[in-house]
């Protein structure tokens, strides 16, 4: 099972998703190249492990109806693991990142410190 990306995977990730809705970052979250077997499970997994990093690395925030999530990053992406549903099908080709049952939203922090709201 897989859980990370490599250094240049998880840059070339947060790059490609920057300024994007919570759902790019799970689309980008397959390694290169794609190994076999490779499930939703397995890409679940590293979606939850980038947005924790993204949040670390202070390259994103969680929001949700205008308001910042409250809680350490780890509390914030157990939510998102408790919610997040356990196959592709229930995600809905993306539309659960928008659902009310979706934690939160992504707010990236540009270079220049401003907020980008998704």
């Amino acid at each position: 099972m897989i859980h990370e990306l490599s250094e240049i995977e998880y840059k070339e990730l947060a790059d490609a998703a920057q300024g994007q809705t919570l759902d790019a970052i799970l689309c980008y979250s397959v390694p290169e190249p794609c190994p076999t077997g490779f499930s939703f499970t397995d890409r679940r997994e590293i979606f939850l492990w980038a947005l924790k990093r993204l949040l670390n690395d202070g390259r994103i925030k969680l929001a949700k109806h205008g308001k910042f999530l409250e809680g350490s990053v780890d509390e914030q992406v157990e939510r998102f693991r408790q919610a997040l549903p356990k196959t592709e099908e229930e995600m809905e080709d993306g539309i659960w990142f928008f659902d009310e049952v979706c934690p939160g939203g992504a707010v990236w922090v540009l270079e220049d410190g401003s907020l980008e709201w998704t």
